[in-house]
């Protein structure tokens, strides 16, 4: 039954089918939205409420209303998503970098337990009949890594690149490989390198002790992390004293760097993991790749 309503906005008087009663439009004269009111009265003179019929909502209606609200409820969630991603990435990076120092704690564990079966640490590399580097270190420290099956399938009479030993490539332990460094597990190379030399714990093919050194241990560099080496783990390559400019992120591949910012850890003979800023001076650094030069290194390098 239609009804009468008036536009509050124009004045203008029209007849409205009681379907619409409850829904808002826009006014057929000045278009402004109104809504049509229920009526408190009955067109026959009796009052009350009119009872009408409201036209029922659609299962289209249903739907989009559905819909709508999925809708709704993903795009807060983006935002919400997009205003947290700096806190994830910077937790990420925080992971990463505990990992990173776990890494190098377990590989210093690795290597007093080696000295601990063997006498002494392990040589940087074993060499071939011609001197040649021909097994890195990292090979020799898998029975102490808990990787003793892996041991097991390299052979020791071929070199590290044999076409036995280079399937082994694949299998790095995850102790090997920095999780920030987006090559390291995927393509077997190492994130972490001694410092090779006559002054090191790792003088090349003849291994040294701990117990012999005469620089103090929380003081002297065992193993660093590197950066874009291109060096798989099983490759006896590491980085040579004699050709270092002993600079953090300062060369791919010849320095101690990391994918972390602003410095690269290194693990030091007590078996602690220091973070070394990018700006510490070389000459420190070149003093605590020594076991025996007695340099002076000062505490707020050790407090970075």
């Amino acid at each position: 039954m239609p009804i009468s309503f008036t536009c509050p906005h124009c004045g203008l008087d029209t007849l409205v089918d009681d379907e619409y009663v409850g829904q808002r439009g826009p006014c057929a004269a000045c278009g402004k939205e109104i809504t049509v009111p229920y009526q408190s009265a009955r067109g026959d003179g009796a009052t009350g409420p009119i009872v009408v019929k409201r036209r029922p909502i659609s299962t289209g209606m249903i739907i989009l209303l559905v819909f709508g609200g999925l809708g709704a409820a993903a795009m807060m969630a983006t935002i919400a998503f997009v205003a947290l991603f700096p806190a994830i990435g910077a937790a990420r990076t925080m992971v990463h970098k505990r990992s990173c120092e776990s890494n190098l704690v377990q590989i210093g564990i690795a290597l007093r337990a080696y000295e601990a079966a063997h006498g002494t640490l392990p040589p940087a590399y074993i060499p071939d009949a011609t001197g040649n580097p021909m097994h890195s270190w990292r090979v020799l420290l898998l029975p102490f890594l808990n990787e003793q099956g892996l041991y097991a399938r390299y052979d020791f009479d071929e070199p590290w690149d044999g076409p036995n030993n280079l399937q082994l490539v694949a299998y790095m332990p995850d102790v090997y490989g920095c999780p920030a460094d987006p090559d390291a597990r995927t393509l077997g190379e190492t994130s972490y390198m001694v410092i090779t030399g006559a002054e090191t714990f790792f003088p090349d093919a003849e291994p040294t002790s701990i117990n012999r050194a005469q620089d103090d241990l929380t003081t002297s560099i065992l193993v660093v992390e590197t950066q874009v080496t291109g060096v798989t783990w099983l490759n006896p390559r590491d980085l040579k004293a004699d050709r270092m400019q002993y600079v953090v992120n300062g060369g791919f591949g010849q320095e101690m760097g990391s994918h972390h910012a602003e410095g690269a850890h290194v693990l030091l003979a007590d078996g602690t993991v220091l973070f070394l800023d990018d700006a510490t001076p070389a000459d420190y650094i070149e003093g605590m790749a020594t076991r025996s030069g007695n340099e002076p290194i000062p505490w707020d390098i050790l407090g970075q």
